[in-house]
């Protein structure tokens, strides 16, 4: 199994000096100096700190090259990294880093007090390890650690078991309110789609993506651009403010994003960059009808798709095919994407059905250490996405809704069932039912439908907002909070939030 540390050492053979990094604000890095700092780090992570092949660390960081070196130091040593959101609060880390048993994380310098924190609550978590010259006592420096070894620390790495995961990318949950591990090889195939042969880019091309490292998105971005031996251009964190002033510096050939980034960029002031970019083509993840109007404005095609953590990409549009309105275009050869009945047979053309991956076309076995997710995701070889959709007779793929109760905010998937679960223990609130409410720019934004306690006023955003700091990310606060009597339910007392959304589509008209 070719590993992605294994990968930058060949590209750093034949071409040392090529910039494999183009931070904005944090440097660069050349394949050369890519690969030595990540076989420094791995040496030191096993030889200096002790952690053998099989355990795993944690990477709490934002866009920047210490991100890049360290999940690849640590996959090539065999110590998969949790890919954690800087924004998480201590909660949601605190879980992440128990159900993963985590022995170290490398953090942000402004996280390592909390990272020190939660290391004395969490016995399996060892160490802290931050970047800045500021290290506070107990945690270690990371530029210090990876000075501190030998020259020859590439030649000295331990062999790891094939078996031992690359990294782990945690998704939300959408049964218990907590969110899933996703394991990922070693090896990079299944996560890098073959862009080389569906879009014509090879080692000349530069990538942009200002989606985060730590999401599906970015790594995949991340991927790509290494893998054919190019090279990628990143934002530590998206600001579209200097998004072009940064295209005009870096010069990259494609943008790698999301569906909302598209929509900020369609809002912004014309500027002068705009009209004499680099850039020959978008790949953007549910751009949809946002397509022809960032072809028409920019002058470059746009590349819509559609997939997901588990499984990958399933469908694109290619630049040689006809572009249909609402289609993300057609199957990727070998996704192993099909469409389900509810008997587990497959749909006929335009019939619609759950969106299927054929598990082992995408190589997804499970959730890490939760059997009743996996059983309820995957059965009879497929990995059930919760999505509907169909594929028309020409096989043109068309998104229908959404099975689960998954808010997709600005291409963050945000669980109800956790929210709601934080927010039933407020103690003005007696029950709570979280849905989204369709945005234009981010898609959806969380709002909830809240019953008071008895005796007392419903709660509003701020007082909601203030008890959900520290147990949740602030993106998944509700930005809406609409006092209910009751909550509509079914015979069997389920919420029927297909009728609040209805109740939020009418009071928007």
């Amino acid at each position: 199994m070719s590993t992605l540390y294994e990968l930058m050492r060949k590209h750093a053979e034949h071409k040392p000096d090529k910039l494999a990094l183009i931070s904005e604000i944090d440097g660069t890095r050349t394949y050369s100096e890519l690969v030595e700092n990540e076989a420094k780090l791995a040496h030191m992570f096993v030889h200096e700190l002790g952690f053998p092949p099989g355990e795993r660390s944690c990477l709490w960081l934002w866009n920047r090259p210490e991100f890049v070196e360290a999940q690849h130091a640590a996959s090539a040593v065999g110590l998969p990294p949790v890919l954690a959101n800087p924004e998480w609060a201590d909660g949601e880390m605190e879980f992440i880093l128990k159900h993963s048993r985590a022995r170290f994380i490398v953090c942000e310098s402004d996280l390592a007090e909390r990272a020190l924190a939660l290391a004395e609550r969490i016995d399996t978590l060892d160490c802290v390890i931050t970047l800045g010259d500021s290290v506070p006592e107990g945690a270690l420096a990371l530029k210090a650690l990876r000075d501190a070894a030998p020259s020859d620390a590439g030649d000295r790495l331990p062999p790891v078991p094939d078996d031992v995961p690359g990294h782990l990318m945690y998704t939300s949950g959408t049964t218990t309110g907590r969110p899933k591990a996703v394991t990922f090889d070693r090896g990079f195939s299944r996560n890098a789609p073959r862009y080389d042969d569906m879009l014509g880019l090879g080692a000349s091309d530069r990538s942009i993506f200002v989606t985060p490292l730590f999401h599906g998105n970015g790594a995949a971005g991340l991927i790509s651009a290494l893998s054919l031996g190019g090279s990628a251009v990143f934002q530590r964190r998206f600001s579209a403010r200097r998004f072009w002033g940064l295209v005009d510096r870096a010069r990259p050939s494609y943008l790698l994003t999301l569906a909302p980034i598209v929509h900020i960029l369609l809002g912004l002031r014309e500027s002068a960059f705009e009209r004499e970019h680099s850039l020959r083509m978008i790949v953007a993840l549910g751009a949809g009808p946002a397509a022809p109007l960032m072809e028409e404005r920019y002058g470059v095609p746009v590349i819509d798709w559609y997939g997901m953590t588990e499984a990958g990409m399933g469908t694109f549009t290619r630049l040689s095919e006809e572009r249909r309105p609402g289609s993300s275009g057609r199957r990727f050869e070998g996704s192993g994407m099909t469409i389900l009945r509810e008997d587990g047979s497959e749909a006929d053309p335009d019939e619609v059905g759950e969106v299927g991956f054929a598990t082992a076309a995408t190589g997804f076995e499970g959730y890490l250490d939760d059997e009743e997710a996996t059983r309820s995701a995957v059965s009879d070889g497929y990995f059930h996405t919760g999505d509907l959709g169909r594929f028309d007779a020409d096989g043109y793929f068309y998104f229908v809704d959404r099975k689960k109760d998954i808010v997709r905010r600005g291409g963050e998937n945000i669980s109800s069932a956790e929210v709601e679960m934080v927010l039933r223990q407020h103690p003005d609130v007696a029950e709570v039912a979280i849905v989204g409410q369709p945005d234009p720019v981010l898609g959806e934004r969380v709002a909830a439908f809240v019953v008071a306690a008895e005796g007392v006023a419903p709660p509003d955003e701020s007082s909601i907002a203030k008890f959900a700091e520290g147990r949740l990310a602030s993106y998944k606060f509700p930005e809406s909070v609409l006092p209910i009597e009751e909550l509509p339910r079914t015979a069997t007392g389920k919420v029927e939030k297909f009728r609040l959304r209805k109740d939020l589509e009418e009071t928007r008209d």
